[in-house]
């Protein structure tokens, strides 16, 4: 009798570990806050349980307790999202607000020439945009990890630290915020937890490609 008293209880035990561990709702609270969602509540579900609210800055988000989908609330997307990657990916697609128009020089008096100003190449400011993408690296969760594996793969693969650098100057370019850059990073990294069998350097590599091509993709469907 005692024996199956204990089997039920460490069944109780594993029950409970595997909600709060394993369970996909709790996998993806853990991905929002790496990611610097901050839980603001609880809501009931209809089917039971309570899904997850949480915000970031005005950006509002659910977690649904029974699938484990991502609902984008504020701004407002009907269909569900996969993952918190999913939502950021769409975010920086959607959500990067438009470059202001440049405004009309106005023609100076005749006999008063003026010199045209230097304009800054792009070039100029790929460093300082680049210190800004880790300094976002380094608040998000384990951010000194993310820093040091970042500059790991930039020593050991040339291929690497040049689609780093491609994705920062699309970035400038189409006025991407920092903040999306490293998030385009984050999950290039989060991404190697399934490379079983395959070069780590080239799965990651082509994860920064595919960003800057999605933000060229963005800068032509504005232009």
């Amino acid at each position: 009798m005692m024996w199956l008293v204990g089997a039920i209880l460490l069944l109780m035990i594993a029950v409970f570990l595997w909600m709060a561990f394993f369970h996909r709702v709790q996998a993806m609270s853990r991905q929002a806050q790496l990611l610097n969602w901050l839980e603001i509540g609880r809501v009931s579900n209809p089917a039971g349980g309570k899904d997850i609210l949480l915000a970031r800055n005005e950006r509002n988000s659910r977690i649904d307790w029974r699938t484990g989908e991502v609902w984008l609330l504020k701004p407002r997307v009907a269909e569900p999202f996969a993952d918190y990657l999913a939502v950021e990916r769409w975010l920086a697609l959607h959500d990067t607000p438009l470059p202001q128009p440049e405004p009309v020089p106005v023609p100076a008096a005749e006999g008063l020439a003026e010199e045209p100003e230097p304009v800054a190449p792009e070039g100029h400011l790929l460093p300082a945009f680049q210190q800004k993408v880790e300094d976002c690296l380094a608040m998000a969760e384990g951010g000194q990890d993310l820093i040091d594996t970042k500059h790991a793969f930039e020593a050991g693969s040339s291929a690497f630290l040049d689609a780093g650098a491609a994705l920062c100057t699309a970035a400038l370019e189409c006025s991407v915020p920092p903040m999306m850059v490293a998030t385009f990073y984050v999950s290039a990294f989060a991404a190697l937890s399934d490379a079983a069998g395959e070069d780590k350097l080239d799965r990651v590599t082509a994860s920064l490609q595919a960003a800057t091509k999605q933000i060229r993709m963005m800068q032509q469907a504005q232009a």
